[in-house]
């Protein structure tokens, strides 16, 4: 049996992590069970937080009868609301009040055309609790749910947490690991207690391989000759923008023909218009050609399967914007000071950027006038810090002293005899 079932909270305050987040849940289901209607719930965060566990624990500990959808029910309208109608009264046959879990709606979304509709219809009308899990409640196709739902973020869960549950683990299983690796276990895990448990179970060392998901769909796409399995590269938790990085930086490494490489680039690009289409008219329905093309598209672009072994490398240009993060924020300010000086856009100042590099290569004390501060002026000029040129203080003229006059003897006052009174003949 799996750790990780076997180990799975019975009680909403056994489950690791996010207090606060099992506190607010707490308190709406026991809202729901005093007849208050709430709001449904949108639990938002990574992959191993507790989401879906949440659930559960609320089921045993209260008592509920589950009833639980996941991305496989999710495929069309119809099957929504087959898996759904049911859900829509308050309590069960058995007199138990019913909690409906629909599970990773965000990914349900990315291959559903009308999922959304019918799950607004039963997010409005429904008389049970609703629960649903996200990955990103943030994610723009979810705007509608989001509108019907009070959103509740959950965290990665900390080291010590997850180290806590795994001490624990250990000593009801009677399990003697050393202290050292139940912490290269919760460091390497990265707040996912469901992939820190399977590692303990598997005795590996918890260095877990982050980017082995990536590699799994370059896998998917590029070896593939099947539609729906090289389209479903593309669904769940990846970033749409991320996973067209990866294929555009690999479609050379794996195809070696010309033609292929010139197709996949073609199915690629056309991926990619669709793409400006949704930024500019923030028409999402335009997602699924363009993922289609993305995954399936350049699968299909190859004329035979290549069997060689790829090792697939990350997009250099996500790779240079990381390299370069410093230099842009660097020149991003130096043109908001010239531009606060000449009246203009930050971006437009850059234009002025070669007369400034002459004025400051002539007059380095200007760098006071625009406010630059050393680093900014080494990067106008092209140089270190260190070789920077010292201002030039202009010295101030000194003011001629006025010749001092002469001071003129004071004359003595010649002394007079003056008349004597009669007192000073007495």
């Amino acid at each position: 049996m799996l750790l990780t079932q076997k180990y799975a909270p019975k009680k909403i305050d056994d489950v690791a992590g996010n207090e606060d987040a099992r506190t607010k849940i707490k308190q709406w289901i026991l809202n729901w069970m005093r007849g208050v209607k709430q709001k449904p719930i949108l639990i938002s965060g990574p992959t191993g937080t507790g989401k879906t566990t949440i659930a559960y624990a609320l089921k045993h500990e209260f008592d509920l009868e589950l009833v639980e959808t996941n991305t496989s029910d999710l495929r069309n309208t119809a099957q929504v609301e087959k898996v759904l109608a049911n859900a829509a009264t308050a309590s069960s046959l058995s007199g138990k009040t019913k909690l409906i879990l629909i599970d990773d709606v965000d990914a349900s979304q990315a291959n559903d055309r009308g999922g959304a509709s019918a799950i607004l219809s039963v997010l409005r009308t429904s008389a049970a609790p609703v629960i649903l899990t996200a990955t990103d409640a943030w994610n723009k196709k979810l705007s509608s749910i989001r509108s019907e739902a009070q959103i509740i973020d959950f965290r990665r869960i900390s080291k010590s947490s997850v180290k806590k549950v795994l001490e624990r683990i250990c000593k009801n299983e009677n399990m003697d690991l050393e202290e050292d690796k139940l912490s290269s276990i919760a460091e390497n895990c990265y707040g996912d207690l469901r992939s820190a448990i399977n590692d303990l179970q598997t005795g590996t060392s918890g260095m877990r391989d982050r980017k082995k998901d990536i590699f799994d769909r370059m896998k998917r796409i590029f070896k593939s000759f099947k539609y729906k399995e090289a389209r479903e590269a593309g669904f769940g938790d990846i970033d749409h923008d991320f996973l067209k990085l990866w294929v555009d930086e690999n479609i050379p490494i794996e195809y070696e023909s010309k033609e292929d490489v010139s197709s996949a680039y073609n199915y690629l690009s056309r991926s990619d218009i669709y793409d400006g289409r949704i930024r500019k008219r923030q028409y999402w329905g335009f997602l699924r050609y363009s993922s289609d093309l993305l995954t399936a598209g350049v699968a299909l672009s190859k004329s035979h399967k290549y069997m060689k072994f790829v090792r697939y490398q990350f997009p250099s240009y996500l790779r240079y914007m990381s390299s370069s993060i410093s230099k842009r924020a660097l020149r991003k300010s130096v043109g908001l000071k010239i531009g606060a000086k000449v009246h203009c856009k930050w971006k437009d100042s850059l234009d002025y950027l070669d007369i400034i590099y002459s004025i400051l290569s002539k007059h380095p004390e200007s760098r006071d006038f625009y406010r630059f501060e050393d680093e900014e002026a080494a990067f106008i000029l092209g140089v270190s810090v260190s070789k920077l040129k010292p201002k030039e203080k202009k010295e101030k003229p000194k003011k001629k002293e006025s010749p001092k006059k002469e001071e003129k003897p004071v004359k003595e006052e010649k002394k007079t005899k003056k008349a004597g009174t009669l007192h000073d003949f007495l």
